[in-house]
Order: C-alpha cells, then sequence, then structure tokens
C-alpha cells in the first residue's frame, strides 16, 4: 500500500477511501506466508489459529537487529515505556571447549523463536518442540537449509542465545495515581534448552521446553496479542517486527494522539551508534509493509517522530 501526504503534510500510514488500489502482480502468485503451522501431529495442538503472544515489555524495545560486535557485553533497551537489560551467558560451542560468553540473541530468526515459544508458554510452561528440528522451524514458516550458511545454523546460534541469557525487564504503567514499576529481574528464559544448546547437534533434539518459572508468570500478567499472519508478513525483517509488537502493544491501548518522537524510537529500535536520520530512514521504509500486516492501525509520521492514533 502507498502512503500519502496528509491535509497537514505528515505521511499518512492508514488506508483512506482515496488510495487506488494495488496492481494485480504479473506471473506465478506468491507463496503465502505461514507463521506457527504445526508439521507435527499436536505440536501446537489446543492454540489459537490467528494469535501469538509476546511479553509487553519486549513490545516497547527490541533486541539486536544484527549481531553484536562483541559476545560479552550486555544490551540495553530504553523504550517509551520500558527498559529491557539483556546479559550474555556461558556455554561451550565446541565439545571439551571451555565455556565462552555466547552473546544476546539477534535479527528476525532470534525474534521468531521468542514469540513461538512465548506463544505456547501464555498456555503453559512446558512448550512442545515437536519430533525433530526441522519440523520445529518449518512450524515458525522457516525453510530449512544445510551448510556454514543455511537457516539451521543460524537458528543453532539464535537458540544458543536464547538458552543461556537473562533478561531485566522494567516497566512503568499508567493508572490514576501516577506510574507504578513492575520489574521482572534477572531471570532466564528458557532452561529447557540448556543442554541442547551447550553442545549443538551432538544431543538428541529435546521434543520440549520449560521456560523459567519467574519468566513465565511476569509472561501471563503482561503478554499482548499479535496476529500470527501479520508476524508471517513481516518475518523477513527485524526492524518491521518491532514496530508492528510495539504498535499492538500501544494502539489499543491509547486514548488519544500520542507523539513519540525520533530520539525515543532511535533509543528503543535502533541499532548501536546509529544516527537519528538514518533510523529515520529505515523506519519509514518499512512502516508501509507494517501498515498493510496491521490495516487497522493508524499512525501518522512527520518531521518530530510519530503520532500514534487509537486504533
Amino acid at each position: 500500500m502507498k502512503s500519502k501526504p496528509g491535509p497537514s503534510g505528515q505521511l499518512q500510514l492508514f488506508p483512506t477511501t482515496a488510495d487506488a488500489p494495488p496492481k494485480p502482480r504479473r506471473g506465478r502468485p506468491p507463496k503465502a506466508l505461514k507463521f506457527l503451522t504445526a508439521p507435527d501431529a499436536g505440536l501446537l495442538a489446543g492454540i489459537d489459529d490467528v494469535s501469538a503472544y509476546l511479553h509487553s515489555g519486549l513490545c516497547q524495545t527490541a533486541l539486536p537487529h544484527t549481531r553484536p560486535q562483541r559476545d560479552d557485553e550486555i544490551w540495553v533497551r530504553r523504550g517509551l515505556g520500558a527498559t529491557l537489560w539483556v546479559t550474555p551467558g556461558y556455554a561451550r560451542r565446541k565439545e571439551g571447549a571451555e565455556p565462552t560468553q555466547v552473546g544476546v540473541p539477534f535479527g528476525n530468526k532470534g525474534r521468531l523463536i521468542l514469540i513461538y515459544l512465548q506463544t505456547l508458554g501464555v498456555i503453559s510452561p512446558v512448550v512442545p518442540l515437536g519430533s525433530s528440528m526441522s519440523a520445529w522451524m518449518r512450524s515458525l514458516g522457516m525453510k530449512v537449509t544445510g551448510g556454514e550458511r543455511g537457516t539451521i545454523a543460524d537458528v543453532k546460534e539464535q537458540v544458543l542465545r536464547i538458552a543461556n541469557c537473562s533478561l531485566i525487564i522494567e516497566m512503568t504503567q499508567a493508572n490514576a495515581g501516577g506510574g507504578v514499576a513492575t520489574r521482572l529481574d534477572r531471570t532466564a528464559i528458557a532452561k529447557g534448552l540448556q543442554m541442547w544448546a551447550d553442545k549443538p547437534g551432538a544431543t538428541n533434539w529435546p521434543t520440549e521446553l520449560t521456560l523459567d518459572h519467574e519468566f513465565h508468570l511476569h509472561l501471563r500478567e503482561n503478554a499482548v496479542t499479535l496476529d500470527k499472519a501479520a508476524v508471517a508478513q513481516l518475518s523477513a525483517n527485524s526492524l518491521a517486527l518491532d514496530i508492528y509488537a510495539s504498535l499492538a502493544h500501544w494502539l489499543p491501548r491509547i486514548s488519544s494522539p500520542t507523539p513519540m518522537g525520533w530520539a525515543t524510537l532511535v533509543r528503543a529500535f535502533g541499532s548501536d551508534g546509529e544516527a537519528t536520520f538514518t533510523f529515520g530512514r529505515r523506519l519509514r521504509k518499512v512502516l508501509p509493509a507494517v501498515s498493510e500486516a496491521y490495516k487497522d492501525a493508524r499512525v501518522e509520521v512527520g518531521r518530530t517522530g510519530i503520532i500514534m492514533h487509537p486504533s
């Protein structure tokens, strides 16, 4: 969907009756993207066919978009209503090697894995993983390819990082008396992947994992509903996933137009050292795709940042 300048000169990112319908594409129709499908019988039994879930703290801030330069650095991001600290843990990358810090999760695959774990984790702390890694990856809508640059290697890297990192999520929630701070103290996400993550491929694929008890309880109290179809549409772009999740958190909760300035946006969702101008250009590029995936979203972007409207 193309965006058009609105009456105020700002870019309108929600549909209007004047928008022209998109032209039909030539050739073979695009393959429908999927997220959270079940190649294994019972893998996703009992979960909603439409909804996915993500902790609200992870909707208001973001993981790295690309691999951080150092694996021993704590990742810190401060959003409009939440602050996230991710501390890398220790693991052996090769059997017999000394444990080293393995870094924090990053990129679109790290995000998709976390959405999967939390979607099923809202129902039960015991999360099924299917009979094989290939089946599990297909349930996330990922292609399964081997080799040094294949998707299997990428997913193993993210699993290693997710299994060993710890989180602190601090949020401020408004109420009649002001703001109330809630804090998820330093906790793991999924301890059940630890053994497999220490020796990727050297042990049998675990058919299930158990979420950390504290994380599971905090997730149940702070889960934000996402649309599986929207996640699938945006699954290849980590920034698009972040912005979509943030809008899914904020738009149903606000009662009046709410601005979010460029400085706040780059601090919450940008890369390390990224200039505001560079981030703004990236954000403008992905917003039409986010608007197409989240058709009810009403957002404007202008010189000072974005304005979110109740949706």
